[in-house]
C-alpha cells in the first residue's frame, strides 16, 4: 500500500465542529453578562469574584473569548474589543445579547433534535403566522437594537437615494414591528410622514420607539393583520421586511392590498432573503432558515419568488438588488413601481 497525495485539506471540517464550542463562548458570555464587566482592563479573579465562578476556568475561559476577538489580554488584564464594547455591553443602544438570546430560541440545540426532526418531521403543526407573533412580540425591543445597529441605515441610505424620494410624503412600513426602519427612512426626509402597520400586541412597543426618536407626530401606528385588515391609502411608498415569510403562500391577496394602497407612481419595496443554487446558497442564509424551517415551517423565499408575485400583482417596471446584509448575508432587495 501507498499513502495517496491529496489535493484538498480537512481542516474545514473541524472549523464546522468546533463552531458549536465558539457558539457556547458566545451565548454563556452573554448569559452571564461578562462584557459589563470588562469595559475597562480587570483581572480574571475579579470577573470571577463578581460572577461568582471558579477563578481557574474563568480565566481559561476569558482567554477563548479573547481567541473569537471578544476580549484584549494584557499583563493579565482582559478588556472589551470594539465589536464586543458596540454590540454586547448593556448600556448601549445597539447591544445585541438580548437578540442573540432571542435568536438562539430558533436555533436547534442538540444534534438529537436534528435527527429526530428529520426523522418524524416538523415538532408542531401550528400556523406560521402565529408563531412569529408569538416570537416577537416577546422581543420586540431586542429586534429595535439589531435594527439600529447597521440594517436599517443601510436600507434608509438605499431608498434615501431613489429619484421619487425627494417627493414622497406617506409612506407605510407593513409589517414594521419596531418602526426602526421607517423611523431612519423619514429623518432622512422633512416632508415625508410614516405609518407602521403591526399586529396589535406589538404596536404598543412600536409606539414607545417611535417616541424615543420624537416623531410621534410624523409616524402613527396601526394595529392589524394585514392579510385581513385595510392598511390605509395614498402612500408613496410601502416597504416591508423580512415579514411576507410568513404568509409566503398567499402573498397575491397581500400585494394587490399594497398595489391599490398605492398612489400612481408609487413604490413598493420588499426586502427579503432569496436562495439560489437550487435553494442551497448563500450559506448564511440556508444555515439560519434550517432550524425553524425543520422544526415548524419552511420560511425561506427562493431568489425571484417575491419579484414574480410584484408582476403577477401587476407592478411594473420590477427590479432586484442584491445587497450585503448584516446576518442573513446577501439578501434581494426589490423594488417596484405602480
Amino acid at each position: 500500500m501507498i499513502l495517496h497525495e491529496l489535493s484538498i485539506g480537512f481542516k474545514e471540517l473541524f472549523d464546522i465542529q468546533y463552531g458549536t464550542v465558539k457558539t457556547w463562548l458566545l451565548m454563556t458570555s452573554v448569559e452571564l453578562k461578562v462584557f459589563n464587566l470588562t469595559k475597562e482592563n480587570v483581572c480574571a479573579e475579579v470577573v470571577a469574584e463578581k460572577l461568582e465562578l471558579h477563578k481557574g476556568n474563568t480565566e481559561l475561559f476569558l482567554n477563548a473569548l479573547c481567541s473569537l476577538n471578544l476580549l484584549t489580554k494584557k499583563k493579565n488584564c482582559y478588556k472589551n474589543t470594539d465589536l464586543s464594547e458596540t454590540f454586547l455591553t448593556e448600556d448601549k443602544e445597539t447591544y445585541l445579547g438580548d437578540y442573540l438570546i432571542m435568536n438562539d430560541e430558533w436555533i436547534l440545540q442538540s444534534k438529537k433534535q436534528m435527527k429526530e426532526l428529520l426523522k418524524n418531521g416538523p415538532m408542531v403543526n401550528q400556523d406560521s403566522a402565529d408563531f412569529s407573533d408569538n416570537c416577537f412580540a416577546r422581543h420586540i425591543k431586542a429586534m429595535r437594537n439589531f435594527s439600529r445597529s447597521g440594517p436599517s441605515q443601510v436600507v434608509s441610505d438605499i431608498i434615501s437615494h431613489l429619484p421619487e424620494f425627494a417627493k414622497m410624503r406617506k409612506m407605510l412600513d407593513i409589517g414594521g414591528a419596531h418602526g426602526i426602519d421607517c423611523i431612519a427612512v423619514v429623518l432622512r426626509n422633512p416632508e415625508l410622514r410614516g405609518v407602521v402597520f403591526d399586529k396589535p400586541p406589538i404596536i404598543k412597543t412600536t409606539r414607545e420607539i417611535i417616541s424615543e426618536y420624537g416623531l410621534e407626530g410624523r409616524i402613527d401606528v396601526m394595529g392589524g393583520d394585514y392579510t385581513l385588515d385595510p392598511v390605509g391609502t395614498d402612500y408613496d411608498l410601502v416597504y416591508a421586511r423580512a415579514t411576507f415569510n410568513f404568509i409566503k403562500n398567499n402573498l397575491n391577496p397581500v400585494f394587490k392590498k399594497i398595489y391599490d394602497s398605492l398612489n400612481t407612481g408609487g413604490i413598493f419595496i420588499s426586502l427579503h432573503d432569496g436562495l439560489t443554487d437550487e435553494n442551497t446558497a448563500p450559506p448564511d442564509m440556508v444555515i439560519s432558515w434550517l432550524s425553524s424551517s425543520l422544526s415548524t415551517f419552511d420560511f425561506s423565499f427562493p431568489h425571484d419568488y417575491i419579484a414574480d408575485a410584484m408582476l403577477d400583482t401587476g407592478f411594473k417596471n420590477v427590479h432586484t438588488k442584491t445587497i450585503d446584509f448584516p446576518f442573513f448575508g446577501p439578501m434581494d432587495l426589490i423594488i417596484a413601481r405602480k
